[in-house]
């Protein structure tokens, strides 16, 4: 892949079942000068740096030709700390849910943990995480909590 960047698309709100704040969620997609390579959906809870925010990556070919078959949904946990935080891979089981129509597969962790898969993984999220400036709100998370 060369140099990819996030094409913001939409976001939306709503309230967290658990806590009552607002919940967010945005997405878009992925690209470089030849093709989309992903679309992205990222959920948060405003000011809940312990609800820690998920990134959902529905990978493969998208636009004319390409279809469901030549996707799947692989998911991301940030868990933010007064250094930067870190991502983790998890299994992608029940997400997505509402999409299931764009991808055929939920990859299990292990399906991407180790396996030439989780380069191109990370190299999706480093560029939401540096191209969309919607995520600054998540970014912040890791300034709100106190330093050890």
């Amino acid at each position: 892949m060369t140099s990819l960047a996030a094409t913001p698309w939409k976001e939306s709100q709503g309230t967290c079942a658990c806590c009552g704040n607002t919940s967010k969620t945005i997405w878009g997609d992925l690209s470089d000068d030849q093709a989309t390579h992903a679309v992205y959906y990222i959920q948060w809870t405003v000011d809940s740096p312990d609800h820690y925010p998920s990134i959902d990556l529905i990978i493969g070919p998208w636009g004319d030709g390409a279809d469901a078959d030549q996707r799947v949904l692989a998911c991301l946990r940030f868990r933010p700390a007064p250094d930067g935080g870190s991502f983790m891979v998890i299994d992608a089981g029940d997400r997505r849910r509402s999409n299931k129509p764009l991808f055929t597969r939920s990859l299990r962790r292990d399906e991407v943990v180790g396996t030439p898969l989780a380069s191109q993984v990370f190299q999706l999220v480093d560029a939401i995480w540096l191209t969309d400036p919607r995520i600054e709100e998540v970014k912040a998370l890791c300034q709100a909590l106190p330093r050890q």
